[in-house]
């Protein structure tokens, strides 16, 4: 291929695996237009057998050695590619990284954590979440004048699947509730959901569980669900179809990461908690947005307070189908589109 984009990103069971899924989306997106793919972060376990397909290159990185010999390893492996098209979605890319490749001339697209209080010199700024304002970061811009901003759920990068789900029925009653909170480590947040409303709803109401296989609780949480009567829990462990999963259900207790974007598309009603400072203005946004509450960082909240939240909302018909209605209208699903016509300097078709 003449053309490459070179990724640089994070993952595993300490931050989850939505970086790694927003970069294997991005890069379907440029296969289908004929531009290769490198990879540098992810170890390689993390490899699925499509990733072969997707990315012609991948170097596991077990030690960054700081930011200035990480950001290195990525020009050295542009110039090696003969390309100048990076993807950065690695909240530790500080402002040494980034001057290392702005050192290196490099173009780059840069997913950033809101918690953060950084400087930003890259070419496209991208945080898919509904509280982000272009104004709110100008000061934060080394040259506003030459930095695209992309913010808000229109700039989400979802599983191709997504973008085709079936439209779930508004107005139907909740006989499924979604808990799921990310492929990695959930930090107590399913065995809260567990405690706070497993035979505590309606006899009619299922918990559906997911979890990953990396999740360090998994374990713990496949007895507990052992223990549980019939038809109370489900548990799916990496479910292939996880567009097919959520639209099937009416109500979700989830976190602010990428599953916050698809539970919008699928026009699921949520409840959210945030398992870590990043997403806690996410978690806020969708309430701002939507209605949907926020009930606090997970170590922070208490189950009953839990139970009342999901309780009263199972309750409120008409404030589930607004959700709902308002959650389609802020994610339709070609995010990756923008993100790619944006770093490539195209127009979006």
């Amino acid at each position: 291929m003449s053309r490459w984009v070179v990724f640089r990103c994070q993952s595993g069971k300490g931050v989850g695996l939505g970086h790694v899924m927003r970069c294997r989306e991005m890069a379907r997106h440029l296969r289908d237009q004929g531009i290769g793919s490198a990879m540098i972060g992810p170890a390689e376990g993390l490899r699925l057998a499509e990733d072969g397909d997707l990315f012609q290159h991948w170097q596991a990185v077990e030690d960054r050695q700081g930011s200035a010999r990480d950001a290195a390893r990525v020009v050295a492996l542009c110039d090696r590619l003969g390309t100048r098209h990076v993807v950065i979605d690695d909240y530790r890319a500080d402002p040494a990284f980034q001057e290392v490749l702005k050192a290196g001339g490099l173009r780059w697209l840069q997913q950033f954590d809101a918690s953060c209080d950084w400087r930003f010199c890259c070419d496209v700024l991208v945080n898919a979440g509904p509280l982000e304002r272009r104004a709110a970061y100008l000061s934060r811009l080394e040259k506003p004048e030459r930095v695209l901003t992309l913010f808000g759920p229109a700039h989400a990068v979802l599983r191709r699947g997504f973008r085709q789900v079936v439209r779930r029925c508004d107005g139907r009653a909740v006989r499924r509730v979604l808990v799921a909170f990310g492929g990695g480590d959930d930090r107590g947040a399913i065995a809260l959901v567990l405690k706070a409303l497993a035979g505590r709803l309606e006899r009619e109401v299922t918990l559906v569980i997911v979890s990953g296989a990396g999740n360090p609780g998994l374990a713990a949480l496949e007895r507990a669900v052992a223990e549980m009567g019939s038809g109370q829990v489900e548990l799916h462990v990496g479910p292939k179809d996880m567009p097919g999963l959520m639209a099937g259900c009416d109500l979700a207790v989830i976190g602010g990461g990428t599953m916050s974007y698809e539970a919008a598309i699928c026009g699921l009603p949520m409840v959210t908690l945030a398992l870590a400072a990043n997403q806690e203005r996410p978690c806020l946004g969708w309430q701002a947005l939507t209605g949907a509450p926020y009930l606090g960082r997970v170590a922070d909240v208490g189950p009953e307070a839990l139970f009342q939240a999901v309780s009263s909302l199972i309750r409120a018909d008409r404030q589930r189908d607004s959700m709902a209605v308002k959650g389609r209208q802020a994610v339709d699903g070609r995010g990756v589109e923008r993100l790619i016509s944006a770093l490539l300097e195209r127009a979006v078709a």
